[in-house]
Protein backbone atom coordinates (compact mmCIF):
# COMPACT_ATOMS: atom_id res chain seq x y z
CA UNK A 1 0.00 0.00 0.00
CA UNK A 2 1.57 3.07 -1.08
CA UNK A 3 1.64 6.67 1.01
CA UNK A 4 -0.69 7.84 -1.34
CA UNK A 5 -3.59 5.65 -0.94
CA UNK A 6 -3.21 5.30 2.74
CA UNK A 7 -3.12 9.41 3.13
CA UNK A 8 -6.60 9.21 1.12
CA UNK A 9 -7.89 6.81 2.62
CA UNK A 10 -7.97 8.50 5.78
CA UNK A 11 -8.96 11.51 3.64
CA UNK A 12 -11.93 9.50 2.84
CA UNK A 13 -12.67 8.12 6.42
CA UNK A 14 -12.98 11.63 7.74
CA UNK A 15 -15.75 12.29 5.18
CA UNK A 16 -17.14 9.29 6.23
CA UNK A 17 -17.82 9.64 9.94
CA UNK A 18 -20.44 12.03 10.19
CA UNK A 19 -22.42 9.36 8.64
CA UNK A 20 -21.28 7.08 11.26
CA UNK A 21 -22.07 9.39 14.17
CA UNK A 22 -18.61 9.99 15.25
CA UNK A 23 -16.15 13.09 16.09
CA UNK A 24 -12.83 11.06 16.87
CA UNK A 25 -12.23 7.56 14.86
CA UNK A 26 -9.23 6.00 17.41
CA UNK A 27 -8.13 3.84 13.95
CA UNK A 28 -5.71 1.20 15.70
CA UNK A 29 -5.02 0.65 19.49
CA UNK A 30 -2.34 -2.14 19.51
CA UNK A 31 1.51 -3.42 20.34
CA UNK A 32 3.86 -5.49 18.71
CA UNK A 33 1.56 -5.49 15.08
CA UNK A 34 4.73 -7.65 14.24
CA UNK A 35 3.65 -10.31 15.85
CA UNK A 36 0.01 -9.92 15.50
CA UNK A 37 -1.67 -8.77 12.06
CA UNK A 38 -3.08 -5.21 12.53
CA UNK A 39 -6.24 -5.13 10.34
CA UNK A 40 -6.16 -1.70 9.39
CA UNK A 41 -2.48 -1.49 8.84
CA UNK A 42 -2.73 -0.03 5.26
CA UNK A 43 -3.51 2.94 7.35
CA UNK A 44 -1.10 2.92 9.66
CA UNK A 45 1.66 2.48 7.28
CA UNK A 46 3.91 0.40 9.53
CA UNK A 47 4.51 -1.87 12.32
CA UNK A 48 4.66 -0.62 15.49
CA UNK A 49 6.09 -2.19 19.15
CA UNK A 50 4.47 -0.40 21.92
CA UNK A 51 1.18 0.50 22.79
CA UNK A 52 -0.31 3.17 20.46
CA UNK A 53 -3.08 5.10 19.59
CA UNK A 54 -3.92 6.48 15.26
CA UNK A 55 -6.52 8.64 16.04
CA UNK A 56 -8.27 10.65 12.86
CA UNK A 57 -11.00 13.60 13.74
CA UNK A 58 -13.57 14.14 11.67
CA UNK A 59 -12.24 17.69 10.68
CA UNK A 60 -9.60 15.21 8.94
CA UNK A 61 -6.84 16.22 11.48
CA UNK A 62 -4.23 13.00 12.36
CA UNK A 63 -2.19 12.01 15.28
CA UNK A 64 -0.52 9.33 16.06
CA UNK A 65 0.91 8.71 19.70
CA UNK A 66 3.51 6.35 19.72
CA UNK A 67 6.66 4.67 22.47
CA UNK A 68 9.74 6.86 21.44
CA UNK A 69 11.50 4.19 19.46
CA UNK A 70 8.70 3.98 16.94
CA UNK A 71 8.19 7.94 16.23
CA UNK A 72 11.01 7.87 13.40
CA UNK A 73 9.60 5.64 11.23
CA UNK A 74 6.32 6.29 12.00
CA UNK A 75 6.73 9.85 10.99
CA UNK A 76 9.26 8.96 8.16
CA UNK A 77 6.35 7.51 6.18
CA UNK A 78 4.50 10.28 6.13
CA UNK A 79 0.94 9.49 6.78
CA UNK A 80 -0.04 10.98 9.92
CA UNK A 81 0.21 14.68 10.41
CA UNK A 82 1.70 14.55 13.73
CA UNK A 83 3.34 11.93 15.38
CA UNK A 84 3.48 12.06 19.38
CA UNK A 85 6.24 10.18 21.20
CA UNK A 86 5.97 8.84 24.98
CA UNK A 87 8.26 6.79 27.04
CA UNK A 88 6.96 5.38 29.89
CA UNK A 89 2.72 5.34 28.86
CA UNK A 90 0.71 6.67 26.20
CA UNK A 91 -1.58 7.94 28.99
CA UNK A 92 -1.14 11.74 29.57
CA UNK A 93 -0.59 12.35 25.37
CA UNK A 94 -3.88 10.37 24.62
CA UNK A 95 -6.20 11.66 27.61
CA UNK A 96 -4.23 15.50 26.66
CA UNK A 97 -5.07 14.83 22.60
CA UNK A 98 -9.05 13.82 23.69
CA UNK A 99 -9.22 16.59 25.98
CA UNK A 100 -8.05 19.16 22.91
CA UNK A 101 -11.11 17.35 20.96
CA UNK A 102 -13.59 16.72 22.98
CA UNK A 103 -15.14 14.79 21.26
CA UNK A 104 -19.07 13.26 22.27
CA UNK A 105 -17.97 9.87 20.15
CA UNK A 106 -15.47 8.16 20.32
CA UNK A 107 -14.90 5.16 17.52
CA UNK A 108 -12.87 1.77 18.68
CA UNK A 109 -11.85 -0.60 15.82
CA UNK A 110 -13.97 -3.64 16.90
CA UNK A 111 -16.62 -5.78 15.29
CA UNK A 112 -18.26 -9.37 15.99
CA UNK A 113 -19.05 -9.41 11.94
CA UNK A 114 -16.01 -8.57 9.68
CA UNK A 115 -12.61 -9.60 10.80
CA UNK A 116 -10.94 -7.44 8.82
CA UNK A 117 -12.67 -4.86 11.44
CA UNK A 118 -11.68 -6.44 14.46
CA UNK A 119 -8.93 -4.28 15.26
CA UNK A 120 -8.45 -4.25 19.04
CA UNK A 121 -7.57 -7.65 21.21
CA UNK A 122 -9.41 -7.75 24.30
CA UNK A 123 -6.56 -7.16 26.31
CA UNK A 124 -5.77 -3.69 24.08
CA UNK A 125 -9.26 -2.76 24.84
CA UNK A 126 -8.92 -3.28 28.44
CA UNK A 127 -5.80 -1.02 28.35
CA UNK A 128 -7.81 1.70 26.70
CA UNK A 129 -10.38 1.31 29.01
CA UNK A 130 -7.78 1.53 32.11
CA UNK A 131 -6.21 4.81 30.30
CA UNK A 132 -9.49 6.50 30.13
CA UNK A 133 -10.75 5.69 33.88
CA UNK A 134 -11.76 8.89 35.64
CA UNK A 135 -11.68 10.73 32.73
CA UNK A 136 -15.16 11.87 30.42
CA UNK A 137 -13.85 9.98 27.83
CA UNK A 138 -14.55 6.73 28.89
CA UNK A 139 -18.18 6.94 28.75
CA UNK A 140 -17.80 8.12 25.17
CA UNK A 141 -16.11 5.12 23.33
CA UNK A 142 -18.91 3.19 20.56
CA UNK A 143 -18.13 0.12 18.26
CA UNK A 144 -16.33 1.72 15.01
CA UNK A 145 -16.66 -1.62 13.21
CA UNK A 146 -19.06 -1.05 11.02
CA UNK A 147 -17.55 2.51 10.67
CA UNK A 148 -13.90 0.10 9.37
CA UNK A 149 -15.69 -2.12 7.01
CA UNK A 150 -17.64 1.00 5.43
CA UNK A 151 -13.78 2.68 4.60
CA UNK A 152 -12.57 -0.56 3.91
CA UNK A 153 -15.18 -1.62 1.62
CA UNK A 154 -15.09 1.73 -0.73
CA UNK A 155 -12.31 1.09 -2.99
CA UNK A 156 -10.97 4.25 -4.47
CA UNK A 157 -9.69 4.62 -7.77
CA UNK A 158 -6.31 3.37 -7.48
CA UNK A 159 -7.38 0.44 -5.58
CA UNK A 160 -9.96 -0.58 -8.11
CA UNK A 161 -6.77 0.13 -10.55
CA UNK A 162 -5.11 -2.44 -8.70
CA UNK A 163 -7.81 -5.23 -8.37
CA UNK A 164 -8.16 -4.83 -11.79
CA UNK A 165 -4.31 -5.47 -11.97
CA UNK A 166 -4.37 -8.56 -10.23
CA UNK A 167 -7.37 -9.93 -12.23
CA UNK A 168 -5.96 -9.45 -15.70
CA UNK A 169 -2.90 -11.50 -14.31
CA UNK A 170 -4.70 -14.08 -12.78
CA UNK A 171 -6.91 -14.13 -16.31
CA UNK A 172 -3.32 -15.03 -18.10
CA UNK A 173 -2.68 -17.41 -15.95
CA UNK A 174 -5.55 -19.71 -16.54
CA UNK A 175 -4.43 -19.25 -19.93
CA UNK A 176 -1.34 -21.09 -18.95
CA UNK A 177 -2.98 -23.67 -16.72
CA UNK A 178 -5.03 -24.76 -19.89
CA UNK A 179 -1.70 -25.72 -21.89
CA UNK A 180 -0.44 -27.66 -19.18
CA UNK A 181 -4.33 -29.86 -19.11
CA UNK A 182 -4.02 -33.42 -20.03
CA UNK A 183 -4.82 -36.98 -18.95
CA UNK A 184 -2.45 -38.22 -16.26
CA UNK A 185 -1.55 -35.16 -14.76
CA UNK A 186 -2.94 -34.42 -11.19
CA UNK A 187 -4.18 -31.53 -9.13
CA UNK A 188 -1.19 -31.95 -7.15
CA UNK A 189 1.30 -30.87 -10.21
CA UNK A 190 -1.35 -28.28 -11.47
CA UNK A 191 -0.76 -26.54 -8.15
CA UNK A 192 2.91 -26.91 -8.55
CA UNK A 193 3.64 -25.72 -11.80
CA UNK A 194 1.13 -22.93 -11.13
CA UNK A 195 3.34 -22.10 -7.72
CA UNK A 196 6.01 -21.89 -9.87
CA UNK A 197 4.90 -19.31 -12.52
CA UNK A 198 3.95 -16.78 -9.24
CA UNK A 199 7.20 -17.10 -8.11
CA UNK A 200 8.46 -16.31 -11.41
CA UNK A 201 6.09 -13.56 -11.97
CA UNK A 202 7.09 -11.94 -8.40
CA UNK A 203 3.47 -12.40 -7.47
CA UNK A 204 1.86 -13.43 -4.04
CA UNK A 205 -1.42 -15.34 -3.34
CA UNK A 206 -4.36 -14.10 -1.88
CA UNK A 207 -5.20 -16.38 0.48
CA UNK A 208 -2.82 -19.48 2.04
CA UNK A 209 -0.15 -20.93 -0.89
CA UNK A 210 -1.43 -24.72 -0.12
CA UNK A 211 -4.36 -24.58 -0.66
CA UNK A 212 -4.34 -21.96 -3.53
CA UNK A 213 -5.08 -22.52 -6.32
CA UNK A 214 -7.97 -24.98 -5.57
CA UNK A 215 -7.74 -27.54 -7.95
CA UNK A 216 -10.74 -30.32 -8.15
CA UNK A 217 -10.82 -32.87 -11.24
CA UNK A 218 -13.48 -35.23 -11.83
CA UNK A 219 -15.76 -36.52 -8.73
CA UNK A 220 -15.37 -34.48 -5.96
CA UNK A 221 -12.87 -36.46 -2.62
CA UNK A 222 -14.63 -34.71 -0.21
CA UNK A 223 -17.52 -32.42 0.45
CA UNK A 224 -17.60 -29.46 -1.88
CA UNK A 225 -15.55 -26.22 -0.42
CA UNK A 226 -12.38 -25.25 0.15
CA UNK A 227 -9.75 -28.02 -0.44
CA UNK A 228 -5.95 -29.01 -1.11
CA UNK A 229 -5.45 -30.34 -4.51
CA UNK A 230 -4.76 -34.19 -4.37
CA UNK A 231 -3.32 -36.81 -6.29
CA UNK A 232 -6.69 -37.37 -8.87
CA UNK A 233 -5.28 -37.96 -12.19
CA UNK A 234 -6.89 -35.86 -15.11
CA UNK A 235 -9.22 -38.38 -17.40
CA UNK A 236 -11.63 -37.69 -20.73
CA UNK A 237 -15.00 -37.20 -18.83
CA UNK A 238 -13.90 -35.17 -16.26
CA UNK A 239 -14.97 -31.46 -15.12
CA UNK A 240 -11.97 -29.07 -14.36
CA UNK A 241 -12.04 -26.83 -11.61
CA UNK A 242 -9.63 -24.21 -10.44
CA UNK A 243 -10.26 -21.56 -8.14
CA UNK A 244 -7.25 -18.93 -7.62
CA UNK A 245 -6.48 -15.79 -6.22
CA UNK A 246 -3.47 -13.48 -6.92
CA UNK A 247 -1.99 -10.23 -5.34
CA UNK A 248 -0.53 -7.87 -6.92
CA UNK A 249 0.28 -4.62 -5.71
CA UNK A 250 -1.11 -5.01 -2.32
CA UNK A 251 -4.52 -6.11 -3.88
CA UNK A 252 -6.23 -9.30 -4.36
CA UNK A 253 -8.31 -11.45 -7.02
CA UNK A 254 -10.74 -14.26 -6.35
CA UNK A 255 -11.53 -16.24 -9.48
CA UNK A 256 -12.97 -19.95 -10.78
CA UNK A 257 -13.02 -21.52 -14.04
CA UNK A 258 -14.59 -24.95 -15.43
CA UNK A 259 -13.21 -26.73 -18.68
CA UNK A 260 -15.05 -30.72 -19.32
CA UNK A 261 -12.49 -32.56 -20.47
CA UNK A 262 -14.31 -34.58 -23.79
CA UNK A 263 -14.43 -38.42 -23.87
CA UNK A 264 -14.23 -40.29 -27.25
CA UNK A 265 -16.88 -39.84 -29.33
CA UNK A 266 -18.23 -36.97 -27.31
CA UNK A 267 -18.24 -33.34 -29.39
CA UNK A 268 -20.20 -31.73 -26.32
CA UNK A 269 -20.27 -31.71 -22.61
CA UNK A 270 -22.99 -34.14 -21.40
CA UNK A 271 -26.50 -32.79 -20.73
CA UNK A 272 -26.01 -33.29 -16.57
CA UNK A 273 -23.20 -30.86 -16.88
CA UNK A 274 -24.21 -28.42 -19.62
CA UNK A 275 -27.27 -27.89 -17.46
CA UNK A 276 -24.83 -27.30 -14.35
CA UNK A 277 -23.15 -25.03 -16.23
CA UNK A 278 -26.21 -23.06 -17.32
CA UNK A 279 -27.80 -22.84 -13.53
CA UNK A 280 -24.18 -22.02 -12.30
CA UNK A 281 -24.33 -18.89 -14.86
CA UNK A 282 -28.01 -17.68 -14.62
CA UNK A 283 -27.41 -17.44 -10.92
CA UNK A 284 -24.04 -14.90 -11.39
CA UNK A 285 -26.35 -12.88 -13.55
CA UNK A 286 -29.60 -13.25 -11.40
CA UNK A 287 -27.26 -12.06 -8.57
CA UNK A 288 -25.45 -9.42 -10.36
CA UNK A 289 -28.94 -7.64 -11.50
CA UNK A 290 -29.61 -7.35 -8.19
CA UNK A 291 -26.17 -6.14 -7.02
CA UNK A 292 -26.59 -2.21 -6.93
CA UNK A 293 -26.41 0.52 -4.03
CA UNK A 294 -29.23 0.01 -1.14
CA UNK A 295 -29.39 -3.46 -1.13
CA UNK A 296 -28.83 -5.53 1.78
CA UNK A 297 -26.21 -8.70 1.04
CA UNK A 298 -28.97 -10.84 1.82
CA UNK A 299 -31.42 -9.20 -1.04
CA UNK A 300 -28.60 -9.94 -3.64
CA UNK A 301 -28.16 -13.43 -2.41
CA UNK A 302 -31.38 -14.32 -2.22
CA UNK A 303 -31.76 -13.02 -6.08
CA UNK A 304 -29.06 -15.50 -6.59
CA UNK A 305 -30.32 -18.69 -4.19
CA UNK A 306 -33.53 -18.49 -6.15
CA UNK A 307 -32.44 -18.95 -9.52
CA UNK A 308 -30.40 -21.91 -8.46
CA UNK A 309 -33.57 -23.51 -6.60
CA UNK A 310 -35.85 -22.79 -9.83
CA UNK A 311 -33.23 -24.72 -11.91
CA UNK A 312 -33.46 -28.06 -10.02
CA UNK A 313 -30.26 -27.61 -7.83
CA UNK A 314 -30.13 -27.87 -3.95
CA UNK A 315 -29.95 -24.80 -2.03
CA UNK A 316 -26.04 -23.39 -2.32
CA UNK A 317 -24.61 -24.14 1.40
CA UNK A 318 -22.56 -21.11 1.01
CA UNK A 319 -22.58 -17.49 0.61
CA UNK A 320 -23.31 -15.82 -3.09
CA UNK A 321 -20.53 -13.16 -2.77
CA UNK A 322 -17.95 -11.66 -0.65
CA UNK A 323 -15.82 -8.13 -1.07
CA UNK A 324 -12.26 -8.24 -2.53
CA UNK A 325 -9.72 -5.77 -1.76
CA UNK A 326 -6.11 -6.24 -0.35
CA UNK A 327 -6.94 -9.70 0.52
CA UNK A 328 -9.79 -11.99 -1.07
CA UNK A 329 -12.28 -11.88 1.80
CA UNK A 330 -11.74 -8.40 2.59
CA UNK A 331 -14.70 -6.28 4.55
CA UNK A 332 -17.58 -4.90 4.33
CA UNK A 333 -21.09 -6.34 3.19
CA UNK A 334 -21.73 -10.29 3.03
CA UNK A 335 -23.70 -10.86 -0.03
CA UNK A 336 -24.88 -14.08 1.78
CA UNK A 337 -28.40 -15.63 3.71
CA UNK A 338 -28.72 -14.16 7.20
CA UNK A 339 -27.03 -17.15 8.52
CA UNK A 340 -25.59 -16.67 12.57
CA UNK A 341 -21.90 -17.98 10.23
CA UNK A 342 -22.12 -14.33 8.76
CA UNK A 343 -23.03 -12.33 11.69
CA UNK A 344 -24.83 -8.86 10.63
CA UNK A 345 -22.66 -8.54 7.74
CA UNK A 346 -25.47 -10.21 5.07
CA UNK A 347 -27.49 -6.88 6.67
CA UNK A 348 -25.27 -4.16 5.36
CA UNK A 349 -26.57 -2.14 2.35
CA UNK A 350 -23.88 -2.15 -0.59
CA UNK A 351 -22.41 1.71 -1.69
CA UNK A 352 -21.03 2.21 -4.74
CA UNK A 353 -17.49 1.59 -5.10
CA UNK A 354 -17.56 -1.85 -3.53
CA UNK A 355 -16.08 -4.44 -5.15
CA UNK A 356 -17.48 -8.16 -4.65
CA UNK A 357 -16.59 -11.44 -5.92
CA UNK A 358 -19.75 -13.24 -6.84
CA UNK A 359 -19.30 -17.26 -7.09
CA UNK A 360 -21.52 -20.24 -7.83
CA UNK A 361 -20.65 -23.75 -7.57
CA UNK A 362 -22.72 -26.64 -8.31
CA UNK A 363 -21.63 -30.23 -7.87
CA UNK A 364 -22.86 -32.47 -11.21
CA UNK A 365 -22.30 -36.52 -9.69
CA UNK A 366 -19.97 -38.62 -11.37
CA UNK A 367 -18.44 -35.48 -13.34
CA UNK A 368 -17.35 -32.80 -10.98
CA UNK A 369 -17.74 -29.25 -9.64
CA UNK A 370 -18.66 -26.55 -12.22
CA UNK A 371 -17.35 -23.54 -10.36
CA UNK A 372 -17.61 -19.63 -11.31
CA UNK A 373 -16.28 -16.58 -9.95
CA UNK A 374 -15.68 -13.52 -11.15
CA UNK A 375 -15.34 -9.76 -9.79
CA UNK A 376 -17.94 -6.71 -9.84
CA UNK A 377 -18.05 -3.06 -9.42
CA UNK A 378 -20.62 -1.26 -7.57
CA UNK A 379 -21.57 1.78 -9.66
CA UNK A 380 -24.51 4.06 -8.72
CA UNK A 381 -26.24 2.49 -12.17
CA UNK A 382 -25.64 -1.34 -10.59
CA UNK A 383 -22.80 -3.38 -10.91
CA UNK A 384 -20.08 -4.27 -13.87
CA UNK A 385 -17.65 -6.80 -13.81
CA UNK A 386 -14.25 -6.43 -13.59
CA UNK A 387 -12.91 -10.04 -14.63
CA UNK A 388 -14.08 -11.00 -18.18
CA UNK A 389 -16.70 -13.48 -17.28
CA UNK A 390 -16.84 -16.97 -18.67
CA UNK A 391 -19.71 -17.46 -20.37
CA UNK A 392 -19.50 -20.60 -21.95
CA UNK A 393 -18.34 -24.46 -20.60
CA UNK A 394 -14.95 -24.64 -21.67
CA UNK A 395 -14.26 -27.76 -23.88
CA UNK A 396 -10.88 -29.80 -23.99
CA UNK A 397 -9.25 -30.94 -26.12
CA UNK A 398 -9.57 -27.81 -27.95
CA UNK A 399 -10.60 -29.39 -31.80
CA UNK A 400 -10.44 -26.86 -35.00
Amino acid sequence: MTTKISKAKLEQAAALMPQHGLDCWIVSFARETGNRQEPLEYLIGSTITWPSAFLLHRDGRTVAIVGSGDVGHVRDRGIWSEVRGYVASPREELVKLLDEWRPEKIGVTWSEDDDTSDGITHGMYRMLESILEGTPHAERLVAAGRMAGDVRGRKLPDEVEAIHSAIAATEDLFKRIETILRPGITEKEVQEQVHRWVREAGLGFSWEDDMNPIVDFGPLRAPMGHSYPGDTALAPGHLIHVDVGLRRDGYASDLQRTWYWLRDGETEAPEAVRKAFEATRAALDAGMAALRPGQAGHQVDAASRATVIENGFPEPPFAFGHPVGQVAHDGGATLGPRWERYGKSPDVLIQPDNVFAVEMDLEVPGYGLVGLEEEALVSEAGAQYLSNPQRELWLLPRRS
